[in-house]
């Protein structure tokens, strides 16, 4: 079993990553909405453990949980939060498929976690823009059916800006994900690569925020 935990208390999350894998789990770890929503998109997974509240919005994890639901992923979501009111239980079991509150039972959320991986959901792999599709797992890439032709970091670069649709990304933000940290950030080297993805997949796959960077089309 391969277990997604968005949790943005770091100790918890650790706790829980060592618990789960010595009982043979194996845990993808996420802190926030953006961090988990990259991880869904890259990794496979086949149980989503949310805590509702994250970083920067005390409902992010409804909200990722909708914007997962809405991508295609039919993985079961467990909700893991401190919040126990019955709208927010409601609101939990219409996003996802359990809400488990806070503090819980490690061996209860051992036994919630199987539960759901009996379901054997699949994911969605397949994210499209006008004619253009990313098979995330499959490392591909077509345009009108047609298979494109990329490097390794050219799918990079595309991958993160089309899975984050809309968000922009400074230039060192980007070449830190992709190109990894130290790399010369006053290189023209991601310039070429967005020139290179606009001439094999069009223009408008990724748009220029002057003085700013890169993003998504949307």
């Amino acid at each position: 079993m391969r277990v997604l935990i968005v949790e943005d208390d770091v100790g918890l999350a650790l706790t829980l990553r060592d618990g789960l894998q010595a009982q043979g789990v194996t845990v993808l770890l996420a802190h926030d909405r953006d961090d988990a929503w990259e991880t869904a998109w890259r990794e496979p997974f086949d149980v989503a453990a949310l805590d509702v509240m994250l970083p920067g919005d005390e409902n992010a994890g409804f909200a990722l949980a909708s914007d997962l639901r809405e991508a295609g992923f039919r993985q079961p979501i467990l909700f893991l939060t401190a919040r126990d009111a019955v709208p927010d239980r409601v609101r939990g079991l219409a996003l996802g498929d359990d809400y488990l509150p806070k503090p819980f039972a490690f061996e209860e959320l051992i036994a919630r976690l199987k539960a759901l991986y009996r379901r054997g959901e699949v994911r969605s792999e397949v994210l499209r823009w006008r004619d253009v599709e990313l098979r995330a797992h499959d490392q591909l890439v077509l345009k009108a059916g047609e298979p494109v032709t990329l490097t390794h970091k050219e799918f990079e670069v595309l991958a993160l800006l089309l899975l984050n649709r809309g968000r922009v990304f400074t230039r060192p933000e980007i070449l830190e994900r992709v190109w990894g940290l130290g790399f010369e950030h006053r290189s023209n080297v991601l310039d070429v690569y967005v020139s290179n993805l606009r001439a094999k997949l069009g223009d408008e796959v990724i748009e220029t925020v002057r003085g700013v960077g890169y993003r998504g089309a949307a």
